[in-house]
């Protein structure tokens, strides 16, 4: 037996404490186990645990494997195995690339406001019966705005659900149509989340993210997350917060209005705004976006629910299975190509029209061949980061940080899952 070189200890005040990748297990030890297990791990030793209720214990969390190669191919292979899966079939449907906003990042501006036409509505049902092995079909409104499209939404929902499949959705708005007439429906359309986006307090959301009118959308969307959290409280509702070196401070003032008014169940999530094209001076590398979560954390005494580390969930891009549909039949494989015409892959009929795209998204730039992924005590949990992010930076020569955020917060993300527990 070997210790496991996917466990971190660390030490917090008087504190002391150990995480495993592996098992993503987390455990406040005493100073003697600390010190026991810290030293052997320092040294190199062979385990030597006499105490047979710890041995257990760090065996169940993983801390203690049988070796380290046989480690590593359990991660690549649970990998390997989502990646290859067949029973479930994930849509991401952009039933429409319009948009009621006029938002200056945003690429939908620059493209023609189409939308799905009846013709790719029956092209869409005839791709998912072509997917016989699937028992389980997860789609997720996308756009565009996907609520100006909602007579198409619903329709094909409806058009989902007979073909007796296991079915779930989730939509991801802006948050200005959630009215009472789009609310009432959300149940008949399957939705069990609902991501909005919000650029900061009402001064900067309203001037990076008006209406095409230019008119204020800020007072509105509030008021409709406020209406969806109160009539909808099954939903699970994110609130996605971009940020960039203009609005920094909106995010810690947002997070206490939400606090006040106490909108138990809403993920508050700090976004920051990626510069794939390396030209944007607003944009806070990675150095600078850790630093402010480190600040909200320990500085601001800011929780957040979702910041403990999943058990490895590569996106599922990199299966097959995994589609993105635009609104006149084209296909992409990240909803980050979706209007970029040289990023479509193929066609709902079952052309492929770019293999070498889809075959970069579906094999290529692997974390299991990346050596600095191969020696992260985070790869269990991490997956290797965006495999958006991991093309753009091998094949489009583009600078970016593949690793998550994670990677250097670990102690102060594990000490805020401390608090939440408390």
């Amino acid at each position: 037996m070997i210790w496991s070189k996917y466990s971190y200890l660390f030490q917090e005040a008087d504190r002391f404490y150990l995480y495993n990748s592996l098992s993503n297990s987390f455990a406040e030890l005493d100073k003697s186990t600390y010190n026991l297990i810290s030293q052997q791990i320092k040294d190199k030793d062979a385990v030597n645990i006499s105490d047979e209720s710890l041995r257990e214990t760090l065996v169940k969390m993983k801390v203690i494997v049988e070796n380290e190669q046989e480690e590593f191919a359990r991660i690549k292979y649970k990998s390997l195995f989502r990646r290859f899966s067949n029973s479930l079939l994930s849509l991401t449907i952009n039933p429409t690339l319009d948009c009621n906003f006029a938002c200056p990042y945003c690429f939908e501006g620059k493209h023609p406001q189409v939308y799905m036409s009846d013709q790719v509505e029956e092209e869409v049902i005839s791709f998912v019966k072509r997917h016989k092995a699937a028992k389980t079909l997860k789609v997720v409104w996308f756009g565009g705005e996907p609520l100006l499209a909602f007579s198409r939404m619903r329709s094909l929902t409806q058009k989902f659900l007979n073909l007796g499949l296991k079915y779930e959705a989730g939509i991801i708005t802006n948050g200005y149509l959630l009215t009472d007439r789009i609310v009432k429906h959300l149940d008949d359309l399957c939705i069990k989340s609902i991501q909005v986006t919000i650029d900061g307090m009402k001064e900067v959301h309203d001037n990076r993210r008006c209406l095409r009118t230019g008119h204020p959308t800020f007072d509105r969307i509030i008021e409709n997350i406020k209406y969806v959290h109160d009539i909808c409280p099954d939903i699970k509702l994110n609130v996605r917060v971009n940020i960039d070196h203009t609005n920094e401070r909106d995010f810690l003032e947002l997070y206490k209005m939400f606090q006040k008014e106490e909108f138990l169940g809403i993920h508050l999530t700090p976004a920051f705004v990626d510069d794939i094209e390396n030209t944007n001076k607003c944009v806070l590398n990675s150095e600078e976006q850790n630093k402010y979560i480190n600040r909200l954390l320990k500085e601001n005494g800011v929780v957040f629910r979702k910041f403990y580390p999943k058990p490895s969930q590569e996106c599922f891009v990199r299966n097959p299975n995994s589609v993105v549909i635009g609104p006149e039949g084209e296909l992409y494989k990240c909803w980050n190509d979706v209007g970029k015409k040289d990023k479509v892959y193929g066609y709902l009929d079952g052309r492929i029209t770019n293999e070498p795209l889809l075959f970069r998204y579906l094999a290529a730039s692997d974390p299991f061949d990346d050596t600095q992924c191969k020696e992260c005590i985070l790869l269990p949990v991490c997956g290797g980061g965006c495999p958006y992010n991991r093309i753009k930076r091998d094949y489009e020569n583009n600078n970016i940080n593949v690793c998550p955020l994670i990677k250097g917060n670990l102690k102060t993300y594990l000490l805020n899952h401390c608090t939440i527990k408390k």
